[in-house]
């Protein structure tokens, strides 16, 4: 869990053109995204906030948040046993805004107690 500093399709970035040849988007770092999930662990919150333009990061310099231009490279990742108790995942956006916010929003999960 966390920021992981990759994002691992084109829907996880604002700008596929921007970002081509970039970290984060970089066919390595993909590579070893996938990995992980080939390992069977699954992303836990993108069943919560499908569709592009859902992003946990947005760069400070260039008022990319405003701009809705950010990435979505902070993740929970979990076995299929966690997966079955996730009641629901969100990503806080609300607190990205105000005075000095950190870059990332919050990734939250509610699990069943099971």
């Amino acid at each position: 869990m966390g920021d992981w500093n990759i994002a691992p399709t084109d829907d996880d970035v604002w700008s596929t053109e921007f970002f081509a040849g970039c970290t984060h988007v970089s066919e390595p770092e993909r590579k070893a995204f996938n990995a992980i999930v080939d390992a069977q662990f699954t992303d836990v919150v993108r069943p919560f906030t499908p569709g592009p333009g859902v992003y946990t990061y947005w760069d400070y310099t260039q008022l990319r948040f405003p701009k809705k231009q950010g990435m979505r490279i902070d993740f929970i990742l979990g076995s299929p046993a966690l997966a079955a108790r996730v009641m629901d995942a969100q990503i806080v956006r609300e607190e990205r805004k105000g005075k000095a916010p950190s870059d990332h929003a919050p990734v939250l999960v509610d699990l069943h107690a099971g």
